[in-house]
């Protein structure tokens, strides 16, 4: 079980101020978020992360191949792993912020389904056809794993069939994890592929502190952001299958803010315009997150005391997750020193004991 840390590329000095933090308390990755609106640019606080830390392997989380084509996105991480080989992932999924800011849709499954090898061919240096010619990038060659995060089923099992890592934003319930990573093996198995080699990453709320207000306060942005997701699978998809561990959280928005509607789309956040991207995307106070319930943020979060953090940690690893990312730690040294001292030395030792 590894700890990874999401950060917004937003405040420079700040940023490279958290990453050297994480790198040097113990921290596994640093997850750079991708969305050209509302963020800076990823690449350059990569760039420049990268070469003031030492371990620290850093991923775009995630980036899409609707606002950056596929040849500048593995260019641009082909150009970072020639650089510093070995810290470098490509995370990529349908595209969510850095789309439905502009008006747009997230790409369509199959497109992924085609996207993805053409991408690892293009790190590998393979030439790869683009409707009327086939292409290479000169210098590509250094290995670059590939991530696919996604919260619907059909890019779970995508994610199994095609990459390295897959990262899931459905919380800290071990329930709604272990369905996730079926259908991550399913896919697995179905390509040929060992579901073991994949890399599985829980994207969570997390914060350490004896005070609950405080860990509520610093984890309500988790909730809410996965549920816009959650009920957009759920108005998408209706053989989902997702746990009522997860449906509860969607039919719990529903019951508390929705008012009664013939609009098809009523109730899935990001397609009736309540949650609001430009005013408050993965913000702790911004009014959608605002409803979310005590309750809730406790089951969803990795938030509280040190033991009742490491515990839910445990429960994880033991359903499969590799890696917990905790978000975000932006000019949070505090935070990230609290988990170097009380957390990230007892995860092996904890597992290890448990076999």
């Amino acid at each position: 079980m590894k700890l990874g840390a999401y950060f917004l590329p937003v405040a420079f000095d700040s940023f490279l101020h958290s990453v050297e933090t994480a790198d040097r308390v113990g921290y596994s990755n640093a997850w750079v978020c991708d969305s050209q609106m509302i963020w800076q640019d990823p690449y350059v606080y990569m760039a420049r992360g990268l070469a003031a830390t030492e371990k620290l392997v850093f991923g775009t989380a995630v980036t899409n191949p609707i606002t950056r084509h596929p040849t500048v996105t593995a260019s641009g991480h082909a150009t970072l792993a020639d650089m510093h080989p070995g810290r470098v992932v490509l995370g990529i999924g349908r595209g969510d912020s850095a789309i439905r800011t502009l008006g747009l849709s997230p790409a369509r499954i199959r497109d992924m389904e085609a996207v993805v090898p053409r991408i690892r061919d293009l790190l590998d240096g393979k030439a790869v056809n683009f409707g009327e010619r086939d292409v290479r990038i000169t210098f590509a060659g250094k290995p670059v794993p590939i991530m696919l995060g996604g919260s619907g089923p059909r890019t779970m099992r995508l994610a199994g069939a095609l990459a390295d890592v897959v990262t899931l934003e459905l919380g800290a319930n071990p329930a709604a994890a272990s369905w996730a990573i079926g259908n991550v093996h399913e896919g697995a198995r179905e390509a040929g592929r060992d579901p073991a080699s994949i890399e599985v990453v829980a994207l969570c709320g997390m914060w350490v502190s004896g005070d609950r207000d405080e860990a509520r306060a610093k984890t309500r942005w988790a909730p809410a952001s996965a549920m816009n997701h959650l009920a957009e699978v759920m108005f998408n998809n209706p053989e989902h299958g997702m746990p009522p561990e997860l449906t509860h959280l969607v039919e719990l928005r529903r019951a508390t803010v929705q008012a009664p509607t013939d609009d098809p789309t009523a109730g899935v956040p990001s397609l009736d315009g309540s949650y609001d991207y430009y005013g408050g995307h993965c913000v702790n106070d911004a009014p959608h997150a605002m409803w979310i319930p005590d309750e809730v943020i406790d089951d969803f979060t990795l938030s509280g005391d040190a033991e009742t953090v490491l515990r839910k940690i445990e429960d994880l690893a033991d359903v499969g997750v590799s890696q917990v990312a905790a978000a975000f730690l932006n000019d949070e040294q505090a935070q990230m020193e609290r988990v170097g001292r009380e957390v990230i030395p007892k995860i092996g030792s904890l597992l290890a004991a448990r076999g």
